[in-house]
């Protein structure tokens, strides 16, 4: 049989949920335990920090260069933040899900709005925190963000918990529980891995027909 010649096509796995829900974790964490997922870079033209490196962390690139990826379609989805634009690049989701990799991308309800608009599917998984109080306290600790900023923060966390009701699934990260939210993400992701594909159901059903007379 052609067992070696028949490859999925990976798939795209999109994590969004409200700033301090812990999403970036998570997702160093699943792509530790699965060598499978790759996380997406997105593209942005703020300026670098201190510790962040080009191609790691994002592309960063000038606002004209983005410019242009929006004019040519360089992007499955994008937005913007302040005078600062960030992006998902079509050419990783292509190149990635082409070598049967998943690629995971951390994106907000509006650009998987886009991402649905362009007819891209994939599963879709927001991320709870188990109360607002939780989330709030989260914001403070990280120390990064003025009371403003973090009360600015939680109003559209509620308006990006409302959009929850449209990921096929939603999962709360609990203080202290990261590793059971990764494992709950995780049985996900490897449950839609073995749904059903038609394509490679009717590779190997030709396989068959080709070999058995």
């Amino acid at each position: 049989m052609g067992q070696n010649r028949i490859r999925r096509q990976g798939s795209i796995i999109v994590i969004s949920g409200p700033s301090g829900v812990g999403k970036g974790s998570v997702i160093d964490l699943l792509c530790q335990q699965d060598d499978n997922l790759v996380k997406s870079v997105s593209a942005t033209t703020r300026t670098p920090r201190p510790h962040e490196i080009d191609g790691v962390d994002y592309h960063f690139v000038s606002n004209s260069k983005f410019k242009n990826l929006i004019s040519q379609n360089g992007l499955v989805e994008w937005t913007q933040y302040g005078e600062n634009y960030y992006g998902t690049l079509k050419s990783m989701v292509e190149s990635t899900t082409a070598s049967g990799k998943n690629l995971i991308l951390e994106i907000d309800v509006d650009g998987v709005s886009q991402l649905r608009e362009i007819g891209i599917e994939g599963t879709f998984v927001f991320i709870l925190p188990p109360s607002t109080e939780a989330l709030a306290n989260r914001l403070r600790g990280r120390g990064t963000e003025s009371q403003t900023e973090i009360d600015r923060r939680l109003a559209r966390a509620r308006t990006e918990i409302y959009f929850a009701k449209d990921y096929d699934f939603w999962i709360i990260n609990a203080d202290n529980r990261i590793d059971q939210t990764v494992s709950e993400i995780l049985q996900v992701i490897y449950a839609e891995r073995h749904r059903i594909d038609q394509v490679i159901l009717h590779q190997i059903y030709d396989e068959f027909n080709a070999i058995i007379p």
